[in-house]
Formats: C-alpha cells, sequence, structure tokens
C-alpha cells in the first residue's frame, strides 16, 4: 500500500507535534479547573460544588477530542475550535492573578496554553494538518472511483 496513506508515516514525521499540542490542552483545562478550585470556587465546599466544574471540563476535553479527531480526518478549519479551547483557558486563568494563588500552579496554567499555542502554529502541525488535508483528497477520489466503478456494473 502507498506510504502515504499509512499511519507509520504518520507517526513517524508529525506524532511529535500532534502529541504536543492535545497534551498541552489536556493540562491546559487540568489546570483551569484545578486553580478555579482554590481561587474563584474556594468559599464554597468541593462536596456541593465539585461536579460541575469537572462535568465542564470533561465537556472540553470531549470537544478537545472531537476536534482533534477531525483534523486528523482533514478537516483543518476544526483547529479553530483548538484554538479556542487554549485561548479561553488562558482568559480563564489570568484574572486569578488577584486571589494570589499559588505561584507555581498559576506559572503553569498559564504557560500550558501559550505552549499549546505555539504548538498548534508550529511548521510540523501545519505540514501535518495540509499532508492530512492532501490524504482525505485521496480518500474520496478513491470512494468517488469505487461508486463510479459500482455503478457502471
Amino acid at each position: 500500500m502507498n506510504d502515504v496513506l499509512t499511519l507509520r508515516a504518520f507517526f513517524r514525521h508529525y506524532f511529535p507535534a500532534f502529541l504536543g499540542g492535545v497534551f498541552a490542552a489536556y493540562f491546559s483545562i487540568a489546570f483551569a479547573i484545578a486553580l478555579s478550585y482554590s481561587t474563584y470556587f474556594n468559599d464554597i465546599p468541593l462536596a456541593e460544588f465539585g461536579f460541575y466544574p469537572l462535568l465542564a471540563g470533561a465537556v472540553v476535553a470531549l470537544l478537545l477530542v472531537h476536534s482533534n479527531f477531525m483534523i486528523l480526518r482533514g478537516r483543518p478549519k476544526w483547529v479553530r475550535v483548538v484554538n479556542g479551547i487554549f485561548v479561553s483557558c488562558l482568559l480563564f486563568v489570568l484574572p486569578m492573578i488577584n486571589y494570589r494563588p499559588n505561584e507555581v500552579v498559576y506559572g503553569l496554567s498559564i504557560l500550558a496554553p501559550l505552549l499549546g499555542l505555539l504548538f498548534i502554529n508550529s511548521k510540523g502541525q501545519r505540514a501535518m494538518r495540509s499532508h492530512m488535508v492532501e490524504i482525505r483528497h485521496q480518500r474520496e477520489a478513491i470512494i468517488r472511483a469505487t461508486k463510479a466503478s459500482r455503478a457502471r456494473h
């Protein structure tokens, strides 16, 4: 089979850049939720309110998984959703400085979305997205040719 369409070629060239963006997004979500417990929701007992921020984090994580799946399927416009997650995590965390949070956790919660945006804008990620679009076009051409040959028979 053509080496362009195999997972081995993808893993060899693009996996580190892709995985860096994925991990940065998950760390951004996790740090934002953890920091929100110690700042915005500090007065509310964890037993009463703890479920809702975790549910929001799970929904955002599922949205991130779907967006990355669509990017891997050759739909590069879904990178806007991933960028939106990074920017929203950053904008959610920035005002928490007024609550004097732990400096290490606050620094990591600012660093993670910024690193994620850097990974998304890297040359490897952009090349991966354009390569995935080419693979999608090849896949669609194969499907069209298969349907056309079946219609003739």
